[in-house]
């Protein structure tokens, strides 16, 4: 199976459309008796952004009877022509939290009379980055980071809440889960101390929990040896652990599985942007690349299962 929600949308169009028609050719040489079998299946993928599309996909049946999977992401610091892989953990499995820390409001002029949960949250937040930098193995790659906090509006109040919140993010998704335990204990513990109360919430409702990416060893040597076959071994690179979340581990949670980049870097371009940019621009030199890539690796990976 293919993932390729990663190629993105108007750019991932193109590539498709031509390894379909590349998919069907080769069935149509297959049926004169070139001796590959086997199904490929591809998946058009919503929602990799947040909404776990992988997730969704897999309770309508897109894993049913299949055997492997791989996916292919876009990567501006490669150059156009070049792929890379890693096997193992390669992204992070990820999470977001909000809390809300209550105490007493009241004059500020009489601090003795409130709970302030301004500093009770002030407490909380530095308390948590001693999680990653005392709780756990220096090697073992964690983030913790509280990107927003909301709390009153005047100058001479103490306000009677303060909300904040942030991302969860481990290497693997056994690390992530310890980290949501320790967040929770830490923020309700802290807010105690300060005579406050306090609640968190994990977001899985809206969000949920997304794991770690965990390449197949086997899959990644195939990529290795098809892509050497294909772009050449200088073209092949070994890839990077970083820690953004993808959905596409979902699907390894299932069945062997692996997400490999392809390079978009073209230096004759006028600027290169990351994809999440609002200058982001594709070199279109990588749609016949990726389409033939894909192909490659199915081709060669159904020939594989019947040897």
């Amino acid at each position: 199976m293919w993932d390729l929600e990663g190629f993105g949308r108007r750019r991932r169009r193109a590539s498709e459309d031509g390894e379909l028609e590349f998919v069907r050719e080769e069935g149509d040489q297959e049926a004169g008796g070139s001796g590959v079998e086997g199904t490929v299946r591809l998946l058009f993928q919503p929602a990799e952004e947040g909404g776990a599309g992988a997730f969704h996909m897999i309770k309508d049946g897109a894993l049913d009877g299949v055997d492997a999977i791989f996916g292919m992401h876009v990567d501006y610091e490669l150059p156009t022509g070049s792929i890379s892989s890693r096997p193992g953990p390669t992204q992070a499995a990820v999470c977001f939290f909000e809390a809300r820390i209550e105490g007493k409001g009241g004059d500020g002029g009489a601090p003795h009379l409130n709970s302030d949960p301004i500093v009770a949250t002030a407490f909380v937040i530095l308390a948590l980055q001693q999680l990653i930098s005392r709780e756990d193995d220096p090697l073992h790659s964690l983030v913790l980071s509280v990107t927003f906090t909301k709390g009153g509006a005047a100058y001479d109040t103490t306000p009677s809440f303060v909300e904040f919140g942030g991302t969860l993010r481990s290497i693997t998704t056994e690390g992530l889960y310890r980290l949501q335990k320790r967040v929770e204990e830490v923020i309700k513990d802290q807010a105690s101390v300060h005579r406050c109360n306090s609640f968190v919430n994990m977001k899985e409702d809206e969000y949920p929990v997304y794991p770690g990416t965990v390449n197949d060893m086997k899959l990644h040597q195939h990529v290795k040896m098809v892509g050497g076959y294909l772009l050449g071994s200088d073209k092949v690179k070994m890839g990077k652990k970083i820690m953004a979340g993808e959905d596409f581990a979902f699907y390894q949670q299932l069945i062997p599985g692996i997400m490999l980049s392809i390079g978009i870097r073209n230096e004759k371009s006028e600027r290169v942007d990351p994809p999440h940019s609002p200058y982001f621009f594709v070199d279109e030199d990588v749609l016949p690349i990726g389409a033939a890539l894909h192909t490659a690796l199915a081709e060669t990976y159904l020939m594989k299962l019947v040897e």
